[in-house]
């Protein structure tokens, strides 16, 4: 019995019963009236309904508790926008929009799905182990990139000219003077930068994004030091001097410092896997007949 409880197909059949039992308490019961169809009645499990439908979010408990902390004022406005709503649902199935509409049939669709989803994601709850074994399977998702501190100097190549920026670039690179300049001096040479003089524990992609691939692969291959400079290096806009403090190389962080996030990641994926399995067992039951040939 233990084994069948882990199943995920024996979950997607207990959130089938729990969708039922949570109707059967929750929904409105239906009663033969003579009410006239002009009339719409608002009563608190009504309320409830269209609170949780709205949210998108099946917590009856919840949902009474916001629904006793209302002001006057703002139960009133729900009940004004819930019969607004119902109002124009029976003014379209009075008009027969309901039949034959393929949007229509796509909702209640998604609406199967979002219910299956919704109770499912509720019940799943991992073992250490489960989750531990996701964050090794995809360990490569969890990945930090490769982080660097660094300043540069700045040769605008549009302004001097390509060669001659690298060449004022090397210049002061030889000079005596470049030995003198402190990381928070670089501003004091050079051109303006279009964007930043000080990089601060910037990520790979921001330092690809603000120069280019080869600037940022050169970073890789220098050893951080908090007075040397090195360079010329080419980015898209000139030629930089750079000096590298420090630079952090790619990790994967510890599964407990990101254990929330793991489980999220494992609880979508595992109710995606769930889902698709229920549907498959759906569709298994059928019998399709597949005629292409216009006979």
């Amino acid at each position: 019995m233990p084994a069948i409880l882990k199943q995920p197909l024996f979950h997607f059949l207990l959130a089938g019963v729990l969708i039922f039992v949570f109707y059967a308490v929750t929904a409105p019961e239906i009663v033969e009236s003579e009410q006239p169809d002009n009339v719409i009645t608002v009563d608190r499990n009504t309320l409830l309904n269209f609170m949780q439908y709205r949210a998108q979010a099946f917590r009856p408990d919840v949902f009474s508790e916001q629904l006793d902390s209302m002001s006057e004022a703002e139960v009133a406005t729900l009940v004004e926008a819930y019969v607004r709503e119902e109002a124009l649902h029976r003014e379209a199935l009075a008009m027969g929009m309901d039949q034959g509409d393929y949007i229509i049939r796509q909702r209640l669709v998604q609406k199967v799905e979002f219910l299956l989803e919704n109770m499912v994601n509720q019940a799943l709850v991992p073992e250490e182990e489960d989750v531990v074994a996701y964050y090794e399977a995809h360990r490569d998702e969890y990945r930090i990139d490769a982080v660097y501190t660094f300043t540069h100097i700045f040769f605008d190549g549009e302004e001097r000219g390509w060669d001659q920026a690298r060449a004022d670039a090397l210049t002061l690179l030889d000079s005596a003077q470049i030995s003198s300049v402190a990381f928070n001096d670089a501003s004091q040479f050079g051109d303006r930068y279009p964007f930043l003089q000080n990089y601060v524990d910037r990520t790979r992609d921001f330092v690809v994004n603000n120069f280019n691939e080869g600037f940022t692969a050169a970073l890789d291959a220098l050893a951080p030091s908090e007075s040397r400079w090195y360079g010329p290096f080419e980015s898209r806009y000139g030629w930089h001097l750079v000096m590298l403090r420090e630079r952090r190389e790619p990790s994967v962080p510890p599964v407990n410092s990101i254990r929330d996030r793991v489980l999220d990641d494992w609880r979508y994926d595992t109710v995606l896997a769930n889902r698709r399995e229920a549907e498959a067992q759906v569709i298994d039951t059928y019998d399709v007949q597949v005629n292409l040939g216009g006979d």
